[in-house]
């Protein structure tokens, strides 16, 4: 099977194999997959859990799913997010040059 990656993945890709992380492309991929499935099996699990309210019971507000849901995710994690990520989602997500911070 031939897998078209963008030129950022490939260059990832290379660098992780230069620094022997990884001993070929495909064992990146299948390793990449791995923790993709495992990842989305863990968050089918939670939102099945809140599919099926118990009998006389009412379902969970979503804050409530939501809290669920991060609670999952390890503080070491929670701790790498950047502290201006709301006023810079911008510069985050598309690589835009940050704005002033406001005060």
């Amino acid at each position: 099977m031939n897998v078209d990656v963008s030129e950022h993945w490939r260059r990832f890709i290379q660098e992780e194999i230069r620094r022997g992380r990884f001993a070929s492309a495909g064992q990146m991929i299948d390793e990449a997959l791995r923790l993709l499935k495992e990842s989305s099996d863990h968050v089918a699990g939670l939102l099945k859990e809140h599919d099926q309210p118990s009998a006389g019971s009412t379902p969970k507000p979503i804050w409530e799913i939501a809290a669920d849901l991060r609670t999952s995710v390890p503080e070491e994690e929670w701790a790498k997010l950047p502290v201006d990520g709301a006023e810079q989602h911008d510069h985050y997500i598309y690589g835009t040059p940050k704005r002033p911070a406001t005060q």
